[in-house]
């Protein structure tokens, strides 16, 4: 991840994490870390858990390993009918395979916003994120959003819901670097098969995000991708599939100052730590990385040539090309 010039994370864990805390603190105790953790829990084989999200908060208070709130799936994939849609799938009679518990989904929101921690969760379709939208809505506000709720993926989303997550403070933890895994020619036929191209335009629509004042953090689905941001910028600002060719919902698209930011600044708040990295300021911590060329010179098409040379944490070379 250094290599990457990554130095903090969000990670999502199942559950108790089945020792793995226990792991990270002891190379916390020993100064081994050269990146941040702000771990989540997922429920997967156990309920939600609140107890042992107040003995996490309470256990990691230090520079490294830090405890960032709770993660939940929503709904599945739209390839394979299990987006939660608003409208029917062009190609079947339903607009999600799957069962979702959102009064489960809702009840654990509640009883983790009431103590405070943040919750994230991932939807991919309209409908889904719209119903997550409607689960923040009845968490605390004054104003926005008081604890840090986010919506992870955002694969297909209806304007409209982008706005409302504006004006609530709805933090968007997106993919910029999913068209990697993907060609055009089959993502596309995927697409007008399952919703139809119309729909189709509304897919990573990050341009609207940023348009309706959501802020914007970039991560990764690990360990299916591992965090390159000359890659994302290819991707997210140039719309492009690996294999290059036309841009796909180029009206989309973030700038490579948005992105970047999204990668630094925006990070920084999901994580609750605004105050201390995520920009170059005096006083915050020297996390910085620098490549191998200027990202705002090299043209978009060249972008994925560009490497890190030198990764600082804390002002300390973690890593280094040479």
């Amino acid at each position: 991840m250094n290599s990457k010039g990554i130095t903090s994370i969000k990670e999502m864990g199942f559950d108790d994490f089945y020792g793995f805390t226990d792991i990270l603190a002891e190379l916390e105790s020993e100064n081994a870390l050269t990146i941040r953790v702000n771990f989540m829990s997922q429920p997967v084989a156990e309920p939600f858990n609140l107890s042992y999200g107040k003995e996490m908060r309470e256990k990691f208070k230090g520079e490294f390993v830090r405890f960032s709130g709770y993660n939940q799936m929503t709904d599945g994939s739209i390839s394979e009918l299990c987006g939660d849609l608003k409208k029917p799938y062009s190609c079947a009679d339903t607009t999600c395979a799957q069962d979702i518990d959102w009064d489960l989904l809702a009840n654990d929101t509640f009883k983790a916003d009431t103590e405070g921690f943040r919750f994230s969760l991932h939807a991919q379709g309209d409908a889904a994120i719209s119903k997550v939208l409607d689960i923040y809505e009845s968490s605390q506000k004054n104003g926005k959003l008081i604890n840090r709720h986010s919506i992870t993926d955002l694969e297909f989303s209806d304007p409209t819901d982008l706005e409302r997550m504006g004006k609530l403070g709805v933090i968007a933890e997106i993919y910029p670097q999913i068209q990697s895994i993907a060609n055009r020619k089959d993502k596309l036929a995927m697409i007008e098969e399952k919703i139809g191209m119309d729909r189709g335009q509304y897919y990573w629509n990050r341009r609207k995000m940023a348009d309706s004042n959501v802020l914007l953090s970039c991560g990764t689905d690990l360990p299916l991708l591992i965090d390159d941001i000359p890659e994302s910028i290819y991707h997210a600002v140039g719309g492009y599939f690996p294999e290059g060719g036309e841009p796909f919902n180029k009206q989309n698209m973030l700038t490579i100052p948005e992105l970047l930011t999204a990668w630094s600044a925006g990070g920084a708040y999901n994580l609750y730590q605004e105050k201390e990295l995520g920009t170059l300021e005096k006083g915050k911590k020297a996390d910085i990385v620098v490549f191998d060329g200027n990202l705002f010179e090299t043209a978009i098409e060249e972008i994925r040539s560009r490497k890190v040379e030198v990764t600082f944490l804390n002002g300390r070379i973690v890593y280094s090309h040479e």
